[in-house]
């Protein structure tokens, strides 16, 4: 078939047969073109599985080889129930609400309570003193707690929150003692809570006055002699002072452990007011009377040799007695005397002997042959003498050198 410009054959494609239908309308696919890069979308997934599920399902993955692992073995049920209880107590872990920790912080040293120079007292209050480490000295969020003990109790706080000073050393005023023994002890509360306790410190409150007796001299007895022994006893640990208001003479001492005192008062002839004041630990004072008359007996002491005479060619062994009495004529036991043996022709010689019991003393003098011959016709002297408590006393005798 040809067109009317010539020959040529026509483009013109014949058209299919009707079916009576209507054709499908046509689309057309654009292709991109060779150049540009197709443009991506983002495939949107979703939030995803929480936390939880995910730590769950892990968990169930391990709890099911479990199951399969044990079910042979007839442990099926222990295993699920085991399981049960890990799921319950991971799932309260996870999903509880988080609690605040508490506060924290460095928990301080002891402090250091200051001993008493004299733990007795009379007063009911006391100044308790002490240190405080360095690392706490003027920190606000540390205080001091000051606790009590009494015996047979616990100890008890008697004061909290005392604040920490600007300095090392801190006082506690007006702390209330109990009747009887105290003991204190310091500790230090901070961010980190309450630190070690201090060493303990103790006072006793003492209110009572001591008891005191004076056994010997008695009341009105008549002394003789410058001085007397006043003897008695108190409170173990007393200060005893003896005053004679006639001379205004005083003497002091202290009471043993077991209380007991021997204190020395001079006395003048006549009558003679001696008062003995016992003070306790505590403070606590007692005094006590006597009166004492001063008698006109003296002092006295014997001299004996077993010889005056003795022979210079011969030689000798002489035997020398002291006896010592006091003023009321009674033998002056357990004291020291000194014996100078100056015999002619011989060295001096010089020796301490003690009485025994009945105020005497023995002293031997061993003179050999000749050891005296430049002495011979010529006297010798022998002195004894003793500072006793009634004063001093001497004596001396002579012995003679023979040919």
């Amino acid at each position: 078939m040809t067109d009317r410009r010539g020959a040529r054959p026509s483009q013109v494609r014949p058209r299919a047969p009707s079916t009576g239908r209507p054709e499908p309308p046509k689309t057309r696919v654009r292709s991109s073109a060779p150049y540009r890069a197709s443009q991506h979308k983002r495939v949107d997934r979703g939030p995803g599985l929480p936390l939880v599920a995910r730590a769950l399902l892990a968990l169930a993955v391990v709890a099911l080889g479990a199951v399969i692992l044990y079910g042979a073995t007839g442990q099926i049920a222990r295993v699920v129930a085991g399981v049960g209880q890990f799921f319950s107590g991971i799932v309260t872990n996870v999903t509880s609400t988080p609690s605040a920790s508490p506060s924290s912080g460095p928990v301080a040293g002891a402090p250091t309570l200051d001993t008493p120079s004299e733990p007795y007292t009379n007063e009911a209050t006391v100044d308790i003193t002490g240190t405080v480490p360095l690392t706490v000295i003027g920190e606000t969020d540390y205080t001091i707690t000051l606790y009590q003990q009494l015996p047979t109790q616990d100890p008890k706080p008697i004061q909290i929150r005392f604040p920490i000073p600007a300095t090392a050393t801190f006082t506690i005023p007006g702390v209330k003692l109990i009747k009887g023994s105290n003991t204190f002890t310091a500790t230090i509360v901070g961010p980190g809570g309450e630190g070690p306790q201090s060493s303990p410190i103790t006072y006793v409150l003492d209110t009572a006055k001591p008891k005191l007796t004076i056994s010997s001299p008695k009341d009105g007895t008549r002394v003789n002699g410058s001085t007397v022994d006043v003897k008695g006893k108190t409170q173990a640990g007393s200060a005893i002072l003896a005053q004679n208001t006639n001379n205004h003479t005083s003497s002091t001492t202290t009471a043993d452990g077991s209380g007991a005192f021997t204190v020395t008062v001079a006395i003048n002839p006549g009558t003679n007011a001696i008062s003995i004041t016992a003070t306790d630990p505590a403070s606590n004072v007692t005094t006590a009377s006597i009166s004492l008359v001063r008698g006109s007996g003296k002092l006295t002491v014997a001299l004996s040799s077993s010889a005056y005479t003795f022979s210079a060619k011969k030689g000798a062994t002489l035997h020398f007695t002291a006896v010592f009495t006091d003023p009321d004529g009674k033998p002056i036991a357990n004291q020291d005397v000194t014996f100078t043996i100056a015999l002619a022709g011989v060295a001096a010689d010089v020796q301490t002997r003690t009485t025994d019991s009945k105020g005497t003393v023995h002293v031997d003098k061993q003179v050999l042959p000749h050891a005296a011959d430049l002495g011979a016709g010529k006297q010798g002297t022998i002195t004894v003498s003793a500072d006793t408590s009634f004063g001093h006393a001497q004596k001396t005798i002579v012995v003679n050198t023979a040919k």
